[in-house]
């Protein structure tokens, strides 16, 4: 095992800095991911975000329309890649993307999400206090299934464009009490849902609106004993706009664990 860590060390010190493919067994499966590897990575703990690619993506598509790492070069920045996935709006499985649900799949993806959460933990690599989760679309909906089926894992979440969390709508809503930063675009088809799903949380958490947040028009701020919403609504459709990753970073960077 030693000899094992000194050459991944020896490994990471080439990498540090660069985006590097990455692979892992998962129930027998193939899994892949594309990891940013920031610099100074073994004298310092690192932050650690996932960012999961919407239905019909992929890692590396996805990687460029949100930057994470360009915005943050501190953090170990995580973009996995999606199999093939039955979702509502695909019946038959064609395209990429992650479990709709949870139990989908017999909650293969989050069993993804573990093995790479305990590969970086095992390596002493990361700050457990600073992991953080996004998504769009799927990816979003994605990032509330393992909001709640891993609730102790993250120092805040940033799901956009998506009106479903992962279990049915007449189920009660019980989220942890962790910050939330939700994108939503004004044209898109599913904005009322959408609405509908954060006006749940808020009565969820006995949250109360206060002002803008940091300023921005249409981003609502809901303050929360149960854990802060932010609302964040833009004027165009489904899709993950790149300007919208610069306040999500620094959302993230203002979260810790306590």
């Amino acid at each position: 095992m030693q000899m094992y860590i000194l050459l991944l060390s020896l490994f990471i010190i080439q990498l540090e800095g660069s985006i590097v493919p990455m692979s892992w067994t998962v129930n027998e499966e193939e899994r892949t991911a594309l990891v940013y590897i920031p610099k100074k990575t073994l004298s310092e703990k690192a932050p650690l975000v996932f960012v999961w690619h919407g239905h019909r993506g992929s890692s590396e598509k996805f990687l460029k329309k949100c930057s994470v790492h360009k915005f943050w070069p501190e953090a170990i920045v995580v973009y996995p890649q999606g199999l093939n996935t039955r979702t509502p709006y695909d019946r038959n499985g064609k395209h990429t993307g992650w479990q709709h649900s949870i139990g989908d799949y017999s909650d293969r993806d989050v069993a993804f999400f573990d093995t790479m959460y305990n590969h970086f933990s095992e390596l002493n690599l990361i700050d457990l206090k600073r992991v953080h989760s996004a998504g769009s679309s799927n990816g979003g909906a994605f990032t509330y299934v393992l909001l709640q089926m891993r609730p102790n894992i993250f120092a805040s979440v940033a799901p956009a464009i998506t009106n479903h969390i992962g279990i049915e709508d007449d189920q009660p809503i019980d989220l942890p009490p962790v910050p939330i930063l939700h994108f939503t675009g004004e044209r898109e088809p599913t904005f009322s849902k959408q609405k509908q799903l954060i006006e749940k949380i808020i009565e969820s958490r006995d949250a109360k609106l206060v002002d803008n947040w940091q300023g921005h028009s249409g981003v609502n701020l809901y303050k929360s004993s149960e854990g802060n919403l932010i609302w964040f609504v833009h004027s165009k459709g489904h899709r993950w706009r790149y300007v919208d990753t610069r306040p999500m970073v620094k959302f993230f960077k203002n979260h810790s664990k306590q």
